[in-house]
């Protein structure tokens, strides 16, 4: 049975882990992920030249180690089996985990059928399916709780290519919302009054996933259907964390943010 299971939904290819499994095999003995809780643990994208970005990320202090959790240094250079590949950093450093993997294009067509569509040379982005029962159009942005945005605003927007979209409160969660795009992915990266269970040991904590969709009524229905409890509030359908397998999972009908601010882009 494999560590890993991959599945796509619209526009965001999800990796669920099991704990013992994935310390198995090449990865005997990992324990990084004994004991999570269920929930989302990182946040990852596709790089062009993962070797130049782990320099990057290193002369500014972001430790950064592979798949079996060896650190990555100047004598220990990011590679994989795919290509050169930097694989997590440290969330001492980052908040969170991210992963930033180089994926040689030789690579693309036998993983864009096996694992990541995204990857096929006819990706154009998501396409709503009429048979789809919640009626997904994309994915509007992830949500990340901090109580440190400058460590998490220099992440995105000054070690990475990523842009301030949009700004605004989140009456929900009590925060103060930035809106950072990165690549076709946008982060809501949002600040709690305070600390909270979830980011009182400093670390931040991915909060959840929000979707734009057509009908909120359709995807109560389907999930009332599926006995999933939904809850409302004046602008989103949420699935709670506790039967979100951890994590919040929103359904809007707009973005909060201004929409022609997303780009709907492919991999190039």
């Amino acid at each position: 049975m494999s560590a890993s299971v991959f599945r796509n939904v619209a526009d965001i290819h999800w990796v669920f882990l099991c704990p013992p499994l994935h310390a198995r095999g090449s990865l005997s003995g990992q324990t990084r992920y004994r004991d999570v809780p269920d929930g989302m643990i990182g946040l990852g994208w596709y790089t062009d030249d993962a070797v130049e970005l782990f320099h990057r990320l290193a002369a500014a202090g972001i430790r950064a180690h592979d798949q079996q959790g060896n650190p990555i240094t100047d004598a220990a250079p990011p590679r994989s089996s795919f290509a050169s590949d930097v694989r997590f950093t440290e969330p001492a450093d980052t908040g969170i985990r991210y992963e930033f993997q180089e994926t040689g294009k030789r690579h693309w067509a036998k993983y864009g059928q096996e694992a990541d569509p995204r990857l096929r040379a006819d990706w154009a982005g998501p396409v709503p399916d009429p048979a789809d029962p919640l009626g997904l159009h994309y994915t509007s942005h992830h949500t990340v709780l901090t109580r440190d945005p400058a460590r998490v605003l220099r992440l995105y927007t000054e070690l990475l290519d990523g842009e301030i979209i949009g700004e605004g409160d989140n009456a929900e969660l009590g925060a103060a919302s930035t809106f950072v795009r990165l690549g076709d992915t946008v982060l809501e990266i949002a600040v709690t009054a305070g600390p909270g269970p979830e980011t009182a040991n400093g670390r931040d904590h991915y909060r959840g996933v929000t979707y734009v969709v057509d009908d909120r009524d359709r995807v109560r229905t389907h999930l009332a259907t599926v006995a999933v409890p939904t809850q409302d509030t004046a602008h989103a359908t949420v699935i709670p964390p506790e039967h979100g397998f951890g994590a919040e999972w929103c359904f809007v009908h707009e973005p909060p943010y201004p929409p022609d601010a997303r780009r709907q882009a492919r991999l190039v």
